[in-house]
């Protein structure tokens, strides 16, 4: 995110190593294969044996048994396992390797580094944690399979990307399992061809009527053999209607009147059976399971604090231990989940029962996971209650740290939960949405926000630790540039006013006062304002980082070289750091060190600092448009004396067309015509340098040092004459007239653009 909101929240956030611990343990373990569930013998077979496919692909509606099959190939493979039960807060790519992170503790001995990476803004996954994962497997002795379940919950394509780049870099032997109610979007056509999928699919899924008869027997349900087919052909083998159908048949004196009564579409029979079962249940459980049936899933305290009682722990068990529609979820058998399609006729029943009911107990759950510092959960439950003002202040209160892990689309998911006249009327909830739209490069939409925050109002510090919302509102304009920036420095100075006490808000405020009192050219006022900035982030973050970066930026508007070195090295050693290079406020840094770098004639350096540059300069969206601007003014002639004229003039071209946008900019007007000059020169000494034969460049080499015409010409075993026939075609192709002048020509690429200014 931009260096404008990073790592500025006063709270300290916990450890990676907490954040894990976070990571429910439900969410980490094989589900207990119940009492009652059929073995399928012939699918774990397959399974096992099919060990040299990497992929195993199980794809199916709701209720299809795709976990309890896999939990049963967990059961029997003697391969260790490491599972993730995916869910919504899954949709984010930090927030899924920290899942599989976690899961795969359990049989990897994952470097330091994993978790180092983890734990800092926009965590570096492609450049660190997933090679140092894959790594981690290569290394493993023994094969595993990794079951990512549930994975129609992740829809975002960076996640599936995730799993595309484990998938394809997985040790031989080791596999990965996937199940899900929908094919998600990897390529598993090209897996397919070349032999690296296993599938399963509804066909597969479906029981049969010797599978049926089975389950029936496990139920304590004997029928007929032409009644079991009967139900088969009814159900089309869907497991879960035959389930449900095997509980409502126990202890029936007349089961053949249930199976003739039995008909209609797969939805309306779950329906009719689950309806059928919970009528033969105490009122005690009825009321038990209605009040918990808002629960992704079930643990006693949970329960307890949803349902009002004491007994959560009771009912689980007993729950368990009757088969009712409940799936354990841990070997521990703490956690547990209903069966989803009995937890939907349970919401129904709910809604229909005691419809006022539902808000109190989210409410209830929204508050218990709050507690427990489970904030996407919070929030959800908050705003399933219809509890919008209770949700907007989580979501406003933890943005911030949010975003900082690099958890934008989370983020954006809760936001997505309100709409607009919601947000317009919570001017914090309206300072979050605006910024989460400008790190999407929605300027647009993060004006018309910004605005709607403009208009709002906000008693006492702001949920996000800013002492007000005009301090908060002053740093966003700021941020964004909204007036300019004149209007930057104003809003800068009045949230430095505001924001009294040494935390990283004031450090933040101090470090946007100084850039804008740069771009203005006020550089002693600058000066000032950065170090105090740099001195209370302690240069460790990306305020404090930015704010040196511009400090060696005034040195060299001022001439002192050896200075702004000595400022550039401490901001890059800190950018260089793993996740740092990732984070979109490095880009300031980067890019004011490959201009000082090009400056010294470390032309290698340089290269290697613009390419940390290109990687994040399309990220860099107009919502920070002064920025846009003076990157691609200060790469400008580093591109062009590493040979790349035309994309530095491209980047000139694009700055152009954004002053035209921006009239009140600053020293930017003046810093990029001077840089267009100077590219303009630039060209024309390289031209006629290419001109040059190579005899021309040995004299003209020769030139810097102290020999005489004579002594070059003995140098290079040349004659007199023809050496001065030589300087005289130099002269002519560089268009000058002498010696010196020469010299300096021949350099113009590097030399000529030395600017005064960052141009």
């Amino acid at each position: 995110m931009n260096s404008a909101v990073s790592q500025t929240n006063p709270r300290d956030g916990a450890s990676q190593d907490a954040k894990l611990r976070r990571v429910l343990a439900s969410k980490l373990s094989a589900p207990r294969v119940r009492p009652g569930i059929i073995d399928r013998p012939l699918l774990t077979e397959f399974l096992i044996s099919a060990a040299c496919a990497p992929i195993v692909l199980v794809s199916a509606p709701a209720g299809y048994g795709k976990t309890t099959l896999l939990a049963l190939w967990c059961e029997c493979d003697q391969r260790p396992f490491a599972w993730v039960s995916l869910e919504g807060t899954d949709n984010d790519p930090v927030s899924l390797v920290t899942s599989i992170v976690a899961a795969l503790r359990s049989v990897l001995n994952l470097d330091a580094i994993i978790n180092d990476a983890l734990n800092v803004p926009e965590p570096p996954l492609e450049d660190v944690v997933l090679p140092s994962l894959v790594d981690a497997c290569t290394r493993c002795q023994q094969q595993f399979t990794l079951v990512l379940d549930d994975l129609h919950t992740v829809t975002d394509r960076r996640c599936h990307a995730v799993i595309r780049y484990l998938a394809d870099r997985l040790p031989p032997g080791c596999q990965l399992a996937l199940a899900t109610r929908t094919d998600p979007l990897l390529p598993l056509a090209s897996w397919r061809a070349h032999g690296r999928l296993t599938e399963f699919r509804a066909a597969e899924l479906s029981l049969d009527v010797d599978e049926t008869r089975a389950m029936l027997a496990a139920a304590g349900v004997r029928l007929k053999d032409e009644l079991v087919a009967q139900l088969v052909q009814r159900t089309e083998g869907w497991p879960a209607a035959l389930y449900l159908a095997a509980l409502s048949l126990r202890d029936r004196a007349e089961p053949e009147n249930f199976v003739e009564r039995f008909a209609g579409a797969s939805r309306h029979v779950a329906d009719f059976l689950s309806e059928d079962v919970l009528d033969r249940q105490s009122d005690v459980l009825v009321d038990f399971m209605l009040h918990t049936c808002v629960l992704e899933e079930l643990s006693a305290p949970l329960c307890d604090a949803v349902s009002g009682g004491a007994d959560a722990a009771t009912h689980l068990r007993e729950l368990e231990r009757s088969n009712l529609f409940v799936v354990p979820l841990d070997q521990e058998r703490s956690t547990y989940r209903y069966h989803h399609l009995f937890a939907q006729y349970l919401r129904a029943e709910l809604a229909h029962r005691m419809s006022n009911m539902m808000p109190e107990l989210h409410g209830r759950a929204s508050r218990w996971y709050r507690e427990q510092r489970i904030i996407g959960r919070a929030v959800a439950h908050a705003q399933a209650a219809g509890d919008v003002k209770d949700a907007a202040n989580l979501v406003a209160a933890e943005w911030l740290p949010m975003v900082e892990s690099g958890k934008v689309e989370t983020v954006r998911a809760w936001i997505a939960g309100f709409d607009d006249r919601t947000i317009e009327n919570h001017a914090p909830l309206a300072i979050a949405t605006a910024w989460v739209a400008a790190l999407a490069g929605d300027r647009e939409r993060a004006l018309q926000y910004a605005e709607m925050a403009q208009r709002g109002s906000w008693n006492g510090p702001m949920p996000d630790g800013t002492v007000s919302l005009q301090s908060a509102l002053a740093i966003m304009s700021s941020a964004f540039g909204l007036r300019g920036v004149s209007g930057m420095r104003e809003a800068a100075k009045r949230a430095v006013d505001l924001e009294s006490r040494a935390n990283g808000w004031r450090a933040l405020a101090l470090m946007l006062l100084g850039v804008a009192q740069t771009l203005e050219g006020e550089v002693e006022s600058a000066r000032k304002s950065l170090e105090e900035a740099a001195h209370l982030s302690r240069g460790e973050t990306a305020t404090g980082t930015t704010s040196l970066a511009y400090l060696a930026l005034i040195n060299l508007l001022e001439g002192h070289e050896t200075q702004a070195f000595r400022h550039a090295q401490r901001a890059l050693a800190v950018v260089e750091r793993p996740g740092m290079r990732n984070y979109m406020p490095s880009i300031c840094t980067y890019a004011i060190v490959a201009h000082l770098q090009w400056r010294r004639g470390e032309l290698d350096a340089a290269a290697v600092t613009c390419e940390r540059v290109a990687a994040l300069l399309p990220r860099l969206t107009e919502a920070y448009w002064w920025q846009m601007i003076e990157t691609r003014i200060l790469l400008a002639p580093v591109l062009a004396a590493r040979g790349c004229e035309e994309q530095a003039a491209t980047y000139l071209r694009e700055a152009a067309g954004l002053l035209a946008e921006h009239k009140d900019a600053g020293k930017l007007h003046e810093w990029h015509i001077e840089a267009e000059r100077k590219l303009g020169a630039s060209k024309q000494a390289d031209r006629s340098s290419r001109a040059l034969s190579d005899a021309e460049w040995r004299i003209l080499r020769l030139f810097a040092s102290d020999l005489t015409l004579r002594e070059i010409g003995s140098e290079l075993r040349l004659s007199m004459n023809t050496v001065r026939t030589h300087r005289r075609s130099i002269y002519r192709k560089l268009g000058v007239s002498s010696r010196i002048d020469a010299i300096r020509a021949s350099h113009n690429a590097r030399r000529a653009a030395q600017p005064a200014s960052p141009g």
